[in-house]
């Protein structure tokens, strides 16, 4: 795939973050910060902040996706300055970690500013104060990577000590360790459902379920040093950047690779965004250049490529860039070769073999299609000896063929053989509990007797006909559990309409319940639940949807009865809880009322952090929090008697009533 568009800004692109509103904010290694337009593909504005050279692949650096904080690090002094990016002007400066740092990034939320020292420690500052509003789980050597999740409250911190934090700030006893990794982490990146994509530097991905800290897919490896990754807005698609240039392509769906060389730069890769907007993947490069894909640019000249017939292109296309086999562009060339396999399967039954070869001839471009209508020539070569045998009623020779080359399944010939069959199975089920009609049976069945499939059915209709009638008696009276478990002593039931019937109301079922519980019916998706849960492919289906259900089920009732503290309990005990609307709307609340007394905790005012969060005194799980906001206070007034110069006396005091409080 060709750049689509290129700035080039001759010093190494250090940090670089999507703005509101469609721009790029970019930070070069030279503490120079730039905003370019992505409609117009234009530098719209900068400042030079006049510190010393940076260091590349550091992600010390960070600009706010709002575009209103700028985080610039000074190397002298080892301190992050933060600047207002409308004024261009300094505002605070943080300087926490004495061996310098290692990793700045701003929350989703852009509220706060995180930083990852050398010597491992994690602290959290407001973006609007400057002032230290937390302290982060340290970890035992250097901070490499940061991510928090878009509602803020999460929070992935990764070291060189190949361990992953992960903790939430509305639960501050829920901490969670992630340890897999056998080299030091790169990146982390919050997925939906309590998950979490960690990347290392020898080129390992693991999917984890954040709750269980457990690995829930391992990715193929991408054998090499991974120094940033992209995930689309659906998680459909992962961009994996390389070290030495190279960028994978991933399904996130699927798991799978789908090309490990999507894309080659010709320097190294220190940052990769996604625009999801504009289907836009920005690099930014070592060399100072940040080349820009337009992903969806292909698809015009695609259609082309098919308007002229030239499948060979197209297909050639999609093998260099994956993306086109998901686009709608992709999706009429298959619909196009489907009906030119149906119309070239007509010609070949009526012997018109090269007007077949005639109607394919374009789509043997692809490999897969190739191998395709190979196989259809193959088969179609006995078709005439496969037609005779069934108009001859010789049905032994037509099955024998169809199952060696079996796209004579497809033919209509096939289709009439499995219709008299199935006409026939319809009579006997009729009259199968009439001893009278034995005679008649055998009649019937006479011409399948010799054909192997058909034959198994037969004799074990014969000898369980009375197998057969309690099964359709279960079918009748709604009892599947005993129809299911007489299918498991009697596997030949499965060959009946009845069975498959039943198999497919079971997904009919499911989809059923999983709607009804996303409606938030939660009581009938309880219930629904309890007879999806007699169906084998759905019982697991069910039995995690009917726990699930009954929680929010009870939460429900909790909040309707504005009991938050049994609410708040919930929805610790149940972290999935979280992505529910009620969720959202009560930590609104509760966040808002965090958030004044951080600032109150960063000054040291004890009493107005207490009385902010009064309210939440009384809520078991919300306790931990409001104690660590009192103590962050305690802390702040020491260290303002410490800055202020006060006695040794004094100090000690303050260390004592700290130890006293807290413990340590």
């Amino acid at each position: 795939m060709k750049i689509s568009k290129q700035f080039d800004i001759h010093n190494g692109v250090h940090t670089m973050e999507l703005l509101e509103g469609n721009k790029l904010g970019v930070i070069d290694v030279n503490n120079t910060f730039r905003v370019y337009d992505l409609n117009e593909f234009n530098l719209e504005d900068g400042f030079k902040s006049k510190f010393d050279r940076n260091v590349l692949y550091i992600n010390n650096m960070a600009i706010s996706n709002n575009n209103k904080h700028l985080a610039f690090y000074n190397k002298t002094s080892k301190e992050v300055a933060l600047f207002d990016r409308n004024t261009k002007s300094f505002t605070h400066d943080i300087n926490a970690h004495s061996g310098g740092v290692e990793t700045v990034e701003f929350t989703k939320d852009n509220k706060y500013i995180i930083t990852g020292g050398m010597e491992g420690r994690l602290y959290m500052w407001s973006a609007t104060t400057g002032k230290k509003v937390d302290t982060l789980s340290h970890h035992h050597d250097s901070v490499s990577a940061i991510s928090s999740h878009k509602d803020g409250r999460w929070i992935a911190t990764a070291g060189y000590d190949k361990v992953i934090k992960v903790f939430n700030r509305s639960f501050r006893k829920n901490h969670y360790k992630l340890i897999s990794h056998q080299e030091p982490v790169t990146t982390v990146s919050f997925l939906s459902s309590q998950r979490l994509l960690s990347t290392d530097k020898n080129g390992e991905i693991l999917i984890w379920d954040i709750v269980k800290s457990s690995v829930i897919a391992r990715l193929p490896k991408f054998n090499s040093h991974i120094t940033a990754v992209c995930i689309d807005e659906k998680e459909n698609f992962l961009f994996v950047a390389g070290l030495a240039g190279m960028v994978g392509l991933y399904n996130l769906k699927e798991e799978t690779l789908l090309k490990i060389d999507f894309l080659k730069q010709l320097a190294g890769i220190t940052q990769m965004k996604y625009c999801n907007e504009k289907s836009m993947l920005i690099f930014g490069l070592s060399n100072g250049h940040i080349p820009i894909y337009l992903l969806k640019s292909q698809e015009k000249e695609f259609s082309h490529f098919m308007q002229d017939k030239d499948f060979d292109s197209c297909y050639t296309m999609a093998e260099e860039n994956p993306l086109l086999l998901y686009s709608s562009i992709y999706e009429r060339l298959e619909t196009l070769f489907e009906r030119s396999y149906e119309h070239a399967k007509t010609l070949l039954r009526e012997s018109k073999t090269q007007e077949a070869k005639t109607t394919l001839h374009y789509f043997l471009a692809s490999s897969s299609k190739r191998l395709l209508i190979q196989k259809l020539f193959n088969d179609y070569a006995l078709f005439e000896t496969f037609s005779k045998a069934v108009r001859g009623g010789k049905y032994m020779m037509a099955y024998s063929l169809a199952q060696e080359y079996s796209t004579l399944k497809e033919t209509p010939e096939y289709k009439h053989m499995e219709n008299e069959w199935n006409k026939i199975l319809l009579v006997v089920k009729r009259i199968i509990n009439d001893r009278a009609s034995e005679e008649k049976i055998k009649q019937l069945f006479k011409p399948f007797m010799v054909i192997p499939g058909k034959n198994l059915i037969i004799k074990s209709l014969y000898n369980n006909r009375n197998v057969f009638i309690l099964f359709r008696k279960h079918l009748k009276e709604k009892d599947y559990f005993n129809a299911f478990k007489l299918v498991n002593g009697y596997p030949f039931l499965e060959e009946f309409d009845e069975y498959k019937k039943l198999v497919k109301m079971g997904e009919i079922l499911q989809n059923n319940t999983e709607n009804t519980f996303n409606s938030g019916e939660y009581y009938d998706a309880v219930k629904l639940c309890d007879v999806l849960s007699y169906f084998p492919a759905q019982k697991e289906f069910a039995e995690g949807l009917r726990k699930k259900a009954n929680v929010y089920a009870e939460t429900m009732q909790y909040y309707a009865e504005k009991e938050f503290g049994a609410v708040y309990n919930m929805i610790e005990s149940y972290p999935y809880l979280e992505e529910a609307k009620i969720t959202q709307d009560i930590e609104k609340g509760f966040l808002t009322y965090y958030e004044k007394a951080e600032n109150y905790a960063a000054s040291g005012n004890v009493t107005a952090v207490k009385k902010v969060m009064d309210k939440f005194s009384k809520i078991k799980s919300k306790i931990p929090s409001i104690l660590h906001l009192i103590k962050i206070s305690y802390w702040a007034q020491i260290e303002q008697a410490a800055a202020a110069g006060e006695t040794d006396t004094i100090l000690k005091h303050a260390f004592s009533q700290y130890q006293k409080i807290f413990g340590y």
